[in-house]
């Protein structure tokens, strides 16, 4: 951290203040929430789209709360300083972002339709009032509850200067709720503060020299105690940068043949292409875990114990997470024939919540591990399995820990498999399974012509379709990085979840802007993401996940149903 930044913030003292910030997705509302994490402080960010930072690092993240909701529905914004409070307690400070949809700006009042007045004013003064409405019962619940006053409670509302003289949020705002909420605050808290930031900025132009920024170190100025606490009941008026007629000339004339740039902008670019198709698929390892791949002669009872709470503590807790975010049905679970035998009662209610069931081997056992005729073995029981649970033939498989032959890609093409989810030829697309020779290593005791070759492939029958593979590995799972195996290499288990959520954040918005069509495959285990400390961060990640399909961009499938839409494309457009 710089020195600059750690003074900046020592100044302020806005140091684990908790900071609510309506308007969050837009510009000014990006650069604000910016601006109090570098602060120090927790914020949670509401506004109805998706809120796009980048350069964000962990440690700012863990102190960021991201909520999708709508500042002019009551229950919404009820709900939203429900799950702030939950999250890091009472809010201090509420930020009000209040320029967007002011349509007052754009023409004269005398053009205006009683609609348009009513429009801005539903989206600039209703949503203002119910944020600050909601703030106070907050600060009033705290002090009922704890017996004391809430640490200096504020409010800063963001203005536009620059619409006309009877817009809907300067009349409502400026010179009704500034002044009536700057007495009444009192009421509830000695220290309580109200102010308003007139940004002079217009989110589609250069606002006169005034960038975002500006605007939002005056409100992180304004919200803080030590810095502008004797301050109340003012409107603060941002200032641009002073520019001669002369500067101003010669900047018109260096930049007439440019575009304008933007600091942050307010949005994504609108969907160029697509949905994305997200694959959540769960492996139900519980026990068999610690008996195949994983087995070891140094494993003790507690590790077994980790398996019984996957089954009895971590299914619950998945399921109960996956009916809230409205996507249990549409998930997918790879069950080992071990797990659906061992936990009857726990594969039930995965069954009974209408998700898709794929085979996951018996024990976990790895194809390398058996012969030929064991493996045909274990595939035949594990159907029969499945297909008593479910009541229908299963068609989809996931090796346990991605270990596959070619002998078991012959398996699935014999019974009639639909896809595989083992392999990552691609990342982000499905393709089909590929007919291989056996990866032959290399005899270094040979002379080098004797090994020095490339891959050969059949040159008539190149692949296996129609068997689909369904990319998944574990860059795209939670176990490897966020669970400690004793007796396995690529475990680890000490890693903040929040990395590896900035990680999947990062691969998704890569893969949204670069690629057409794609999949966006997430794995969960229950051992890992049914642990207390990381099922939050899956719900989050999920949740913001739910915001793109709320914006149109996002789908959620069963792994069966992308293998089947794929497969249809490709085959329909004579995919070679």
């Amino acid at each position: 951290m710089s020195t600059e930044s750690h003074s900046r913030r020592s100044f302020l003292g806005l140091e684990g203040q908790h900071v609510f910030i309506t308007g969050a997705a837009g510009a000014i509302g990006g650069e604000a929430v910016r601006e109090f994490l570098d602060h120090g402080a927790r914020v949670t960010a509401f506004d109805n789209k998706p809120l796009q930072l980048s350069g964000i690092d962990a440690e700012r993240f863990s102190r960021l709360h991201i909520l999708n909701g709508d500042a002019t529905n009551e229950e919404s914004i009820k709900t939203g300083f429900t799950e702030a409070q939950e999250r890091f307690g009472s809010a201090n400070t509420l930020v009000i972002i209040s320029t967007q949809g002011d349509v007052t700006r754009q023409r004269p009042i005398w053009e205006l339709s009683l609609d348009d007045w009513k429009q801005s004013y539903q989206a600039n003064v209703c949503g203002s009032f119910l944020a600050i409405k909601h703030f106070l019962l907050q600060v009033q619940e705290y002090q009922q509850n704890s017996g004391s006053e809430l640490v200096s409670p504020s409010i800063v509302v963001t203005e536009n200067e620059t619409s006309n003289g009877l817009a809907a949020g300067k009349a409502g705002l400026h010179y009704g709720l500034l002044n009536t909420v700057r007495n009444e605050i009192l009421q509830l808290n000695s220290e309580g503060r109200i102010n308003a930031v007139a940004s002079g900025i217009d989110e589609a132009t250069d606002g006169n020299g005034i960038t975002p920024a500006d605007v939002a170190r005056t409100m992180a100025f304004l919200a803080s105690s030590r810095a502008a606490g004797h301050i109340t009941g003012q409107c603060i008026q941002v200032q641009g940068k002073e520019r001669s007629k002369d500067c101003e000339s010669q900047v018109a004339k260096s930049t007439s043949a440019t575009q304008p740039t933007q600091s942050i902008p307010r949005t994504l670019a609108k969907p160029r292409r697509n949905k994305i198709r997200v694959a959540v698929s769960i492996d139900l390892d519980a026990v068999s875990g610690w008996l195949g791949t994983n087995s070891h002669p140094d494993n003790v009872l507690a590790d077994y114990s980790a398996g019984f709470f996957a089954a009895r503590v971590g299914v619950p807790r998945l399921l109960r997470m996956l009916k809230k975010l409205d996507i249990a049905d549409r998930c997918t679970w790879f069950i080992p024939g071990h797990s659906a035998e061992s936990f009857p009662d726990e594969v039930k209610q995965v069954v009974e919540s209408g998700c898709e069931v794929g085979l996951h081997g018996y024990a976990h056992e790895g194809a390398y591990q058996l012969t030929p005729e064991q493996e045909r073995d274990v595939l035949v029981r594990c159907m029969e399995i499945a297909q008593n649970l479910t009541g229908k033939k299963p068609v989809g498989y996931r090796a346990p820990l991605y270990q596959l032959r070619e002998s078991t890609l012959d398996l699935l093409e014999e019974h009639g498999f639909e896809y595989d989810a083992s392999l990552t030829d691609h990342d982000c697309h499905p393709f089909f399974a590929p007919r291989r020779p056996p990866l032959q290593p290399i005899d270094f005791s040979k002379p080098a012509s004797s090994w020095m070759h490339p891959v050969k492939e059949s040159p008539t029958l190149p692949d296996r379709r129609p068997l689909v593979c369904v990319p998944c590995n574990y860059y795209m799972e939670d176990m490897t990085p966020m669970q400690f195996l004793p007796h396995c290499e690529n475990s680890h288990g000490y890693v903040d979840v929040r990395v590896i959520e900035n990680l999947w954040r990062d691969r998704f918005l890569w893969i949204r802007d670069n690629e057409e069509e794609p999949i966006f495959p997430v794995l969960m285990h229950p051992d890992t993401s049914g642990m207390a400390h990381v099922i939050g961060m899956l719900e989050r990640m999920l949740g913001w996940l739910k915001e793109w399909e709320r914006e149109g961009e996002v789908e959620f499938l069963q792994t069966g149903e992308i293998a089947r839409w794929w497969k249809e494309k490709m085959l329909n457009d004579g995919a070679k």
